[in-house]
């Protein structure tokens, strides 16, 4: 049915003609493009059909009206099905998967003018500490006074400068960082950006609304399909949207579930009557402008649920007073709409955005007509605040957005239509048949046609009487062969349906190779760099989706300032399987904050790189095993950087622990062997002194000895002399006595003789 062509109201007006009239003419504004069913204002911008359209080819649903100029030439179906045969879904879901298995690497840091005072600050205190250290250290030793400077516990890095480019962290940057982890794993965002890059292949469009749910900020998935928006053509991206509005279908259970806090009696009244239609009659009282119910005998009813944001002009005024300290910055205070100024007072007006919303339930119930809360604003420019809505549309500035199926359906269609060929020449495929004349049955010898085919399949001979009654006897064999089996053209159908599948993969970039497909013949080099031209090629899919996953988190992080300015307490489970715990404090409100995201592709690649370096570590003994497993679990590159270089510190401190205890032991060593050398040596001393005490106590013993047997020699010798001479005096008193009595002897015999 016609819209009425509602034109938008005028915005620079009051907050209190901003009321729910106002808010009605807005919505109804924003609806009428809902009914064009085109995507902004321009219809060539691939409307909503289309993208129903890719998506049901995607998903393998095909309108065989499309194929009829090939299954219905003569109006006489052929024996072969129409049927899909997945040529983009498989490629869509490789980069899909791709994207989920690449590293998310993120850094939170806060980017306002007070916040970059203070690194400017602490960066300046750790250069002074730097230069100042001997000066402080020779001061504290002269005069044994103790000097404070700035930030003077924490350590002096070796470059200041890498270290607060890299590695500088506040605390609030750490608290936010460790939130959107804890809102990462809560809400299954990875899981959302998957499904937001599904969108984004299959429609060229992927949309994210963040806002305020259950005291948490929040990121939600939004099918293109369902949302329309003012964008000019300056851009992909729908930061700088006018207004966003989003059509869905619920039951009417499902919409009092959503909004019952906002409904009223009547409101649910209301849609207990449109529960009631049960036939296509009934809903001719509620869609006489607008399609806003809908019904069908499976379904039952269904109820067009329109929400639109758009962006409004708010006048602050202020009353400025002279600042008697500092007349460069005066007071200034902000006023009502009401107040009426004094004579010589100073007014001043700032024009700032005012985001406002308004949902439409089939076009009977108006709920969350309001300002939009928990508007994020920056602290150093409170005048701008962006809509809840994030989205990119691929190519839109050259005014022609296409994406990826769109590329590839002409391709799949043809695709398909092969396929069917080669279905229709195996259905028509058979052996050879016989040309058989029914003129020259036998039926003279009572045979009919089956008696014939019986002794045809069981004898292998065909009985014929070519001298029946009223005819002529042939003079050659009438019977000829006709060969049903599959003929040359199914060879060609097949090299045509390869060059399909060759020419798909150059036109999305996903290349045979990087789907696994290898031959035996290839050369390692070449299978790499079809690889590395194939990421090239699809690389601007992921870029565009990486920006859109920053503002995503940006948005996230600047929501906390206001979801959480009361603080937050809470804990989440780690990838590898710990605990943290969050703690957020009120001044988390006071910053603004900017998000690093790494270059997904470059960052997976070097992550594997890692990964295998960290093996070669383990092999070489410079990393720990347990160490390797948590590169190898590591979610990014950054994590895995830091617990390879963790990993290679505490390896290097163990083996300087090592070397230091094996020095020590060889100190201990080298001491037990000087030890053992001195033991030694006092021993052989000792024996040594033991042997020259042996030594002169066996020559004292022998001089001793020697005296003793001097002495005993020399009284021997004296005893001897004695004895000699004694016997000498007994030999000479017995000689004499033998002279003399040899005298006497001789006397007497003289005697005797005389």
């Amino acid at each position: 049915m016609a819209v009425k062509n509602y034109s938008f109201p005028r915005q620079a007006i009051s907050d209190s003609e901003k009321d729910l009239e106002w808010c009605k003419e807005n919505l109804r504004a924003i609806t009428k493009y809902v009914g064009n069913r085109t995507t902004g204002y321009d219809s060539k911008l691939a409307g909503r059909d289309k993208d129903i359209h890719n998506y049901n080819l995607y998903n393998g649903f095909i309108n065989t009206k499309d194929y009829e100029y090939i299954t219905d030439q003569y109006g006489i179906p052929y024996p072969a099905q129409m049927a899909n045969f997945p040529l983009i879904s498989t490629k869509i879901d490789l980069l899909v998967n791709e994207d989920a298995e690449r590293p998310l690497d993120k850094k939170v840091k806060s980017i306002n003018k007070k916040a970059a005072l203070r690194k400017e600050n602490f960066k300046v205190s750790l250069v002074v500490n730097d230069l100042l250290k001997d000066v402080k250290a020779e001061f504290e030793k002269q005069f044994g006074v103790q000097v404070d400077m700035e930030n003077q516990n924490i350590p002096i890095p070796d470059d200041i400068n890498e270290y607060m480019r890299y590695e500088y962290k506040e605390l609030i940057e750490e608290v936010c960082q460790d939130g959107l982890d804890y809102l990462i794993d809560k809400y299954r965002v990875k899981d959302i950006f998957r499904e937001g890059l599904r969108d984004f292949l299959v429609t060229g469009k992927v949309f994210y609304k963040i806002y305020v749910k259950n005291g948490d900020p929040y990121v939600r998935r939004v099918d293109p399909r369902t949302l329309i928006w003012d964008k000019t053509i300056q851009s992909d991206y729908t930061e700088d949207a006018q207004w966003v509005a989003e059509e869905r279908w619920l039951t009417v259970n499902e919409t009092i579930d959503e909004f019952r806090e906002y409904l009223k009696p009547a409101d649910i009244q209301k849609l207990e009557e449109l529960k009631e239609i049960n036939s296509h009659e009934g809903l001719s009282n509620f869609n006489s402008e607008f399609e806003w119910v809908d019904y069908t005998e499976n379904r039952g009813v269904r109820l067009r649920i329109v929400t639109a944001e758009w962006k409004s002009i708010k006048e602050l005024r202020f009353k400025v007073s002279e600042n008697k300290h500092d007349p460069s910055s005066p007071f200034k205070k902000i006023i009502n709409d009401g107040y009426k100024p004094r004579k010589n007072e100073k007014i001043e007006k700032l024009y700032v955005d005012d985001i406002w919303e308004a949902t439409e339930i089939a076009g009977q119930v108006y709920v969350q007509c309001r300002r939009r809360p928990n508007q994020v604003r920056s602290v150093d420019d409170a005048g701008t605040t962006p809509l809840s809505y994030v989205g990119c549309i691929h190519n839109h500035t050259t005014g022609n957005s296409k994406s990826l199926v769109d590329l590839l359906r002409h391709v799949q269609m043809m695709y398909n239509i092969v396929h069917y060929h080669i279905e229709l020449t195996l259905a028509r495929a058979g052996g050879k048949a016989v040309i058989y004349d029914v003129a020259q049955l036998p039926t003279n010898i009572g045979m009919d046609m089956q008696t014939v085919m019986y002794h045809l399949k069981t004898d292998g001979v065909i009985p014929i009487n070519s001298m029946q009654e009223g005819q002529e006897a042939t003079k050659f064999n009438q019977f000829q062969q006709v060969d049903f089996t599959l003929s040359n053209s199914v060879q060609q159908l097949i090299n045509l349906k390869l060059m399909l599948e060759q020419t798909a993969g150059q036109i999305s970039g996903v290349s045979p190779q990087r789907e696994g497909a290898i031959s035996q013949y290839e050369y390692v080099g070449n299978v790499q760099r079809s690889v590395v031209q194939s990421s090239l090629s699809t690389k601007g899919w992921f870029y565009q989706h990486n920006e859109v996953k920053k503002m995503v988190f940006a948005r996230l992080c600047n929501l906390m300032k206001v979801a959480w300015a009361d603080g937050k307490k809470a804990g989440y489970i780690l990838g590898d399987g710990g605990y943290k715990f969050l703690n957020v404090l009120p001044d988390i409100a006071l910053n603004d904050y900017g998000i690093f995201l790494g270059d997904s592709g470059k960052d997976d690649a070097m992550r594997k790189a890692v990964q295998e370096m960290s093996a070669q570590a383990v092999q070489s003994g410079s990393l720990s095993l347990l160490d390797a497993i948590k590169v190898l679990k590591a979610d990014s590159l950054s994590e895995a950087e830091v617990v390879l270089e963790r990993g290679l510190d505490s390896m290097k401190e163990i083996q300087q622990q090592m070397q230091q205890q094996q020095a020590q032991q060889q100190q201990i060593m080298q001491q037990q062997e000087m030890q053992q050398k001195q033991m030694d040596m006092q021993q052989k001393n000792a024996e040594l002194k033991n042997k020259i005490q042996v030594a002169q106590i066996a020559a004292d013993s022998r001089i001793e000895v020697a005296e003793i047997q001097t002495e005993q020699k020399t009284s021997s010798d004296r005893m001897k002399e004695e004895n000699k001479l004694r016997t000498e005096a007994v030999k000479a008193d017995m000689q004499d006595q033998l002279n003399a009595n040899q005298a006497k002897r001789t006397n007497t015999s003289e005697k005797t003789t005389k």
